[in-house]
Parts: C-alpha cells; structure tokens; sequence
C-alpha cells in the first residue's frame, strides 16, 4: 500500500512493504531520494534486526542456528498499517512464527511518519515483546541523488575528528580503525571516498548533517539518539547513503551466541527504544 503525505513544501511516499520512504520532493517538486535502479533496488530500508551480514548468514542463539539474511528481515516484510492523513503515517511489524524461524525474540516494531512544513519526521519505537533480552541493531537507510560533478558535501554541525570503522566484502565489521575523512566539519563527496566501502562514524558527535550538492543544500538529517551514522554509495551509482544506526554490523570475526556479538542493542523485556531523525528539505 502507498501512503501519500504532503504539506506546501514537501511532498512524500511511502510503501507500507518495508515501512519505506520510495519519494520525497521538496517545495520545487525536485526528487531527493535515488530511484531504487538496477544498480540498487532500494529507496530507504529499514534495518533491522541485524545490520550488516553475520557469519554464513546464521544467527546462533541458545545452541540453535537461524537464517538470517542481510540488514535483517524488515525491509523484505509487509507492515501492518496502523493510521494514514493528509500528513501522517503509522506501521507496525510484530513478530511471527515466520521472523521467529529466522530470529527468536518477540518484538514489535512501530515507524511513525509526520510532514511538517518542509521537513519530514520519522520515529521507530521498538519494544521487546517478549521473556528475556533481546539483542538487536536498527538503521535507516535512504539513498539521495548524487552524480560525480565536483561540489558534493556533507557538513556537519561538530568537529568529527575520531577515526572511522569499515566492513569487509561481507559487511561484517572489521577491527581495523582508520583516520576521519571529515576536515574542518565538511566531508567531500567523491567517487574515490567510496573505495572501501562505507564510512562508519562508530563515535559519532554532529546530530544534524547538511547534504549540499553543487548548486547549493539539498536536505538537512537530523538523527536524534541514533548512535552511530554511516555514509555509503554503491561504486558508480548516482546515490549516496546517509544512514542513522543504533547499533553496528557484527564483527568479521564474531562466529558465536548473537547475545554476546559486541556493538549490538540489549533491550530487556517489557522495554521499548525510540529513535527519531527528520529530514528537512531545501528549495
């Protein structure tokens, strides 16, 4: 089902398959977010509850081993609607026996959308459902347009001076931490940046990022209490990634218990988390 928001200045779709943002126009009708091409087919995954890929794509909890493939199940899966208006939206993913076969922790998990003005809100709330602790990482993960003419920049609001994290070919986390590409708050988009893959800020400082193409800023995304943020693009695709996470991929190293993988979420039972981000457009 698509859900359409709408205010003066901003213009929205979303897709309740995945819970995912496939359009956003600002003011001037101008499309922000990447086509979902054949380089990519995606527009904004949710991740959850794995960024990443594990190990053989196998989660192994309490002695068993369960399918899992990469980022997680959400994004593959049809969430329930819960409200739509001219300006907001709400869709629910609860577990079922189908996510239990791949990952054995009840949970529910809610994304609540709101146009304002020329900013689009997103709040995920997610709850362990269930009897004992539940390990977890969640991301977002919208690609916007890009193209490789000089002047593309992501300025953000604090100095970003500790190192970065990569992941190997099978995006698992490796330990190795490497110099911040950001000088003086401005990270340059280039082609080349991307060689390696994507940019993990694991200590992140900035809560808002600027997106700024050559002909001025296109978006600002603030990402609330997400605690890290990663910047990826597909080699040779007009895209780049500006990705809030809580949460990290699981280390190429990691074969064991998933309870016990470094970086991830501990949510006891009974408790929810809520992460919130807003992206506000430019004319």
């Amino acid at each position: 089902m698509k859900v359409h928001l709408q205010t003066d200045q901003l213009r929205a779709v979303l897709d309740s398959h995945g819970a995912e943002l496939v359009s956003l126009q600002n003011s001037t009708g101008k499309e922000l977010l990447w086509s979902a091409g054949t380089q990519w087919p995606r527009h904004a995954p949710v991740l959850f509850p794995i960024i990443g890929r594990l190990a053989n794509d196998v989660l192994h909890h309490d002695g068993r081993n369960y399918p899992m493939t990469q980022h997680g199940f959400a994004r593959d899966n049809q969430f329930g609607v819960l409200e739509t208006t001219a300006r907001t939206a709400r869709f629910l993913l609860r577990s079922s026996p189908a996510t239990e076969a791949m990952f054995p922790f009840p949970f529910s998990l809610e994304t609540s959308w709101s146009a304002n003005g020329p900013a689009l809100d997103l709040t995920f709330t997610l709850t362990n459902t269930g009897p004992a602790p539940m390990p977890a990482a969640l991301g977002w993960h919208p690609a916007f347009q890009w193209d490789p003419s000089p002047g593309w920049q992501l300025l953000f609001a604090e100095e970003e001076t500790a190192t970065i994290r990569r992941v190997n070919a099978q995006v698992q986390l490796t330990a190795a931490r490497h110099p911040t590409p950001v000088h003086q708050k401005v990270l340059t988009l280039t082609e080349d940046l991307f060689a390696d893959g994507a940019i993990i800020f694991e200590s992140v400082k900035s809560r808002t990022v600027r997106y700024v193409s050559p002909d001025g800023p296109l978006l600002d995304l603030a990402f609330g209490d997400f605690m890290q943020f990663t910047v990826w693009k597909q080699p040779g695709a007009d895209f780049v990634c500006l990705e809030p996470w809580a949460g990290l991929p699981v280390p190429a190293t990691h074969r064991g218990e998933v309870l016990t993988s470094p970086g991830q979420m501990l949510v006891q039972p009974g408790d929810e988390r809520n992460f919130s981000c807003r992206i506000t457009t430019h004319p």
